[in-house]
């Protein structure tokens, strides 16, 4: 697609998100930058990002491989630290990892020797949360996510969509105001991912949790976000912050309409010639 034709596209969807105010804004991301050090040479992987996500949404980041998505969800949990720029969640400066946000990665991180209603209520142990209290809640959780029933089962007997499910109950169970996602869905098989999309959907709406997810993915951005955050490749920067008005709850039928058509296009148009650089810079 021609620069003008992808400007005229543009033109044809929903503006992008107005900036957040007053207390609607629960993450506010403000000019970040990291750069790391390899031998001689400077790195830069996110230059000037500035991010806002208010209460209840959901945020969807996409870029092509090696923009500094997950170095920027690394920043907001606290993993990492930004070389210069401002990170607050809740009108608080973000300094380490906190229980006010929780982290879900590409493959869950279970206990192997726990059964995975004891891996759902470890964070509430942690916490100090009695016994009895905490098994209760990690059955509500496990009944939210759909894993009624495999309470007592052990990660090593669960698909990797049921891993990742009590993944999400036990990040739930810290109930953190932000839930962060590091593409927990790429190393499913298609048909799986595309069920676990709608899953987490559902899960979403019910919870109101504020919601950053990562992924290369474009119709999983578009699926599952109220607004996309487009990065270019390295050193990421946003380079769009497109609002999706796609009408919730959403199904498979979504992804046949017009509408969401016309959104893949756009942001297609935005990330090929982005995605062509950074394999040139690789080679």
């Amino acid at each position: 697609m021609t620069s003008s034709r992808a400007e005229q596209r543009s033109a044809d969807l929903p503006q992008a998100a107005a900036p957040s105010s007053g207390n609607d804004k629960l993450l506010s991301v403000r000019d970040v930058t990291k750069a790391f050090s390899r031998g001689a040479r400077r790195v830069v992987a996110l230059d000037g990002v500035t991010v806002e996500a208010r209460r209840g949404e959901f945020l969807t980041v996409v870029g092509p491989s090696g923009c500094g998505k997950s170095t920027l969800l690394h920043i907001i949990g606290g993993f990492e630290t930004a070389t210069s720029g401002d990170v607050e969640v809740d009108g608080k400066p973000v300094t380490g990892a906190g229980r006010d946000r929780g982290m879900v990665f590409q493959k869950a991180t279970l206990f192997p020797w726990m059964s995975i209603e004891r891996n759902v209520a470890w964070p509430l142990d942690v916490a100090g949360v009695g016994k009895s209290d905490a098994r209760d809640r990690a059955r509500e959780l496990l009944e939210l996510v759909g894993l009624h029933g495999f309470a007592d089962a052990y990660p090593g007997e669960l698909s990797g969509g049921m891993q990742q499910r009590a993944a999400l109950a036990r990040t739930l169970a810290m109930e953190p105001a932000l839930l962060l996602m590091d593409e927990p869905f790429g190393a499913l098989d298609a048909q799986t991912r595309e069920l676990m999309q709608e899953e987490l959907n559902r899960i979403w709406q019910e919870s109101g949790t504020t919601v950053v997810f990562i992924t290369h993915d474009i119709n999983e951005a578009v699926f599952l976000g109220d607004r996309v955050v487009v990065m270019s490749g390295r050193p990421g920067q946003v380079i769009d912050d497109v609002r999706i008005e796609l009408p919730r709850p959403r199904s498979a039928e979504t992804k046949g309409s017009k509408e969401f058509g016309d959104y893949h296009l756009h942001l297609w148009s935005l990330l090929r010639g982005e995605a062509a650089k950074a394999e040139t810079v690789r080679r």
